[in-house]
C-alpha cells in the first residue's frame, strides 16, 4: 500500500525524485520537472501567480497544490 502523499513545502529535487520514482539522477529529475512545468497548459502561469521564480529551490504549499492539480500526485 502506497503511503498517503502529504502536501507541504518540497525542494525541487525532492519532489522531482518522487515524481520519477527515484529512477533518474537528481539533476535529470529536476530537468524533467522543469520540462513538465513548461509544457503543461497553464501550470507555469499559475505558478508565477503564486510567486514562483525559476531559481527558487523550494515549492510553497500553494505551489505544490497547483502542481498536483495539473500533474497529479507523485
Amino acid at each position: 500500500m502506497k503511503p498517503e502523499f502529504v502536501i507541504r513545502p518540497y525542494s525541487k529535487t525532492e519532489i522531482a525524485l518522487l515524481y520519477t520514482n527515484k529512477t533518474m539522477t537528481p539533476e535529470r529529475a529536476k530537468r524533467w520537472l522543469s520540462h513538465e512545468i513548461e509544457v503543461y497548459p497553464g501550470l507555469k502561469e499559475r505558478l508565477k501567480e503564486l510567486g514562483y521564480k525559476p531559481k527558487q529551490r523550494i515549492f510553497t504549499i500553494a505551489q505544490m497544490r497547483a502542481i498536483i492539480e495539473c500533474i497529479g500526485e507523485p
